[in-house]
């Protein structure tokens, strides 16, 4: 009894503070398990975003498919000379 009451054991816990520290310890548990996740929602938007507005990768396509064009049929891109007669 002495050790206990040397160790501070000796002491009286209300029964509603005791189950409000228990619930809010098991509250921070269930929140630090969940910080690190996402949403399944949240994680498909994250990875589809940069696929959705993609106008600088569809304007090189362009560039790409054009350039290509040109150097394979350069006749497709001459233009043709009307001669005008002189009356």
């Amino acid at each position: 009894r002495i050790d206990a009451v040397e160790a501070g054991l000796d002491y009286w816990i209300d029964d509603g503070d005791f189950e409000r520290e228990k619930q809010r310890r098991i509250a921070v548990k269930n929140r630090k398990a969940t910080e690190g996740t996402m949403s399944k929602e949240k994680l498909r938007d994250e990875v589809v975003a940069p696929y959705k507005q993609n106008w600088i990768g569809f304007f090189s396509m362009v560039v790409v498919i054009l350039a290509t064009i040109v150097t394979k049929f350069p006749e497709a891109v001459e233009i043709p000379v009307i001669r005008i007669p002189d009356l």
